[in-house]
């Protein structure tokens, strides 16, 4: 099975593990208030309790970027805030 998926910060992990292919598009529009560069996470333990989690982007081409050109403000930070955040939930 072929899937096709467009760019979340999180994505559907039954999709990806149901696929023998996973493309990825990088030459579609960047959504500024999807979850392009968010998504929000849940306690197993506690499903009531739930964050957002965003990665900062700077789109350097105005206001409507293809998504391959946002770029993360500060990718080490980016990166440690993602996995602490991981571990807690």
């Amino acid at each position: 099975m072929r899937t096709i998926h467009q760019p979340s910060l999180s994505p559907r992990l039954a999709k990806l593990f149901a696929a023998d292919y996973w493309i990825v598009l990088d030459d579609v529009q960047f959504a500024r208030r999807d979850y392009q560069h968010r998504a929000r996470l849940g306690a197993l333990d506690a499903p009531g309790r739930r964050q957002w989690r965003s990665v900062p982007t700077r789109l350097p081409q105005g206001r409507s970027p293809l998504i391959r050109d946002a770029l993360i403000v500060d990718p080490g930070r980016a990166r440690r805030k993602t996995v602490g955040t991981l571990r807690q939930y």
